[in-house]
């Protein structure tokens, strides 16, 4: 009876570990959260076209090619598939000089990439970028 009941657990483990091999790892959908004072605008720059680079100073280059801009009013909830691009960039700016406190969180599928409480100050926007298999920083600079 044991040798049956070990075979039957190799095989079970076998299959698990070939459908983890077989699942597609690409990104296909971003979820983006901004949560702050509800009722207070921001200014959001989208983008999947752009590319993005690190230079030997540790600073992430941006360079957007085309964006959508969106006036959102608190809290933002928005998702957008990135099958095709495997990448996304977003840049939240203030209007009008006020500042926002505001809880962040970005998803890529189910995995949560960022997940954090901060501000954005006047002339300081809030920037974050993904790109499939690269590691950026979190200082970045932009060029539209």
């Amino acid at each position: 009876m044991r040798p049956i009941a070990g075979a039957l657990l190799a095989t079970a483990a076998l299959a698990a570990t070939a459908c983890e091999i077989l699942e597609d790892g690409t990104p296909s959908r971003i979820l983006f959260q901004m949560e702050g004072d509800a009722g207070l605008q921001a200014r959001a720059i989208y983008s999947r076209d752009f590319v993005a680079g690190i230079d030997e100073m540790g600073v992430t280059h941006v360079q957007v090619f085309s964006s959508d801009t969106v006036l959102h009013t608190l809290p933002i909830d928005t998702a957008m598939s990135i099958a095709a691009e495997q990448q996304w960039f977003v840049q939240v700016e203030t209007l009008a000089g006020d500042t926002l406190a505001v809880t962040v969180t970005v998803d890529v599928d189910s995995r949560t990439l960022v997940s954090r409480f901060g501000g954005i100050f006047p002339d300081q926007p809030w920037r974050y970028v993904y790109v499939f298999n690269q590691v950026l920083t979190e200082n970045v600079d932009v060029a539209f």
